[in-house]
């Protein structure tokens, strides 16, 4: 029986404990520890380079091992589609639909252009295992978990997600209601939130880089990341280590297009007002 069980705001209160499978726990502070060496080591294993091209891993049998490697030790459920009703998230019977039609969704992203950046893939990703909540619980740390490896995949920082976001606090308030507003489509704020806390899209520079990225986006995909790029706000006059600028990469690399783009815009930026 676990005593002194505090459920956060936002978070899905556990109900059943006899799934527990370490018979020592009996507090919140055991339950704490023994999730959070359980999900130490899924992180070791699953954010420590080389990662695979999501094409190998963003699939839903692999979904659910990374969250039995999360809380496997600790919960018999792990790893597990609900099949009760929770407070958040769909309905059980539509997990296995929703998750599959989000694993192709992500994949077309790997393949086809895409006006978004990485940083607002990730929200997306994160937010809609979130809203899917596939397993009992754990939900949160999981799309999290996942996004990171996901935005590590594409070469950008993760964001540094401190431990009151798993407490009743400010931080967690602000990061509940970015998720909320998320549901109505406007993934703005979450995208602001994890901006907030470090995560980083790739510089144009090495966007445009032919020689490092050259059989891993299309002409058309490049194209569509730096639109995307230029509505986030992000600055264009980054350089890479020989100097070179976004413009001159796009011309020396033959992305004409994206030549132009990027000539409007800054036509655009010195022009009075």
């Amino acid at each position: 029986m676990i005593d002194a069980f505090e459920h956060p705001e936002g978070a899905t209160p556990i109900s059943d404990y006899s799934f527990l499978k370490l018979p020592w726990i009996h507090t919140q502070q055991d339950l704490n520890r023994a999730e959070a060496e359980n999900i130490a080591l899924a992180q070791k294993k699953y954010l420590n380079p080389p990662i695979q091209n999501p094409s190998k891993w963003f699939e839903p049998t692999v979904l659910k091992k990374i969250h039995k490697d999360m809380y496997g030790t600790v919960w018999e459920w792990a790893g597990k589609y609900r099949k009760e009703i929770t407070s958040i998230g769909i309905k059980p019977y539509l997990i296995p639909t929703r998750l599959a039609e989000l694993c192709k969704e992500v994949k077309c992203w790997l393949t086809e252009p895409v006006e978004l950046t990485f940083v607002e893939q990730a929200a997306r990703i994160h937010h809609k295992l979130v809203l899917i909540h596939p397993f009992e619980n754990g939900n949160g740390r999981f799309s999290r978990l996942v996004a990171d490896r996901y935005l590590m995949v594409r070469g950008c920082s993760c964001p540094m997600w401190p431990v009151e976001i798993h407490k009743n606090g400010s931080l967690r308030d602000k990061y509940i209601l970015a998720l909320k507003i998320a549901d109505q489509g406007d993934y703005q704020s979450l995208t602001n939130f994890m901006r907030n806390l470090g995560v980083k899209d790739i510089s144009l520079t090495y966007m445009l880089n032919g020689s490092l990225l050259k059989n891993t986006f299309s002409p058309l995909q490049r194209l569509a990341y730096v639109k995307a790029y230029l509505r986030m706000g992000y600055p264009i006059n980054d350089s890479d280590n020989m100097e070179n600028h976004p413009m001159q990469l796009a011309l020396k690399n033959g992305y004409h297009e994206i030549a132009s783009v990027l000539k409007d815009h800054l036509e655009c930026c010195l022009s009075p007002q």
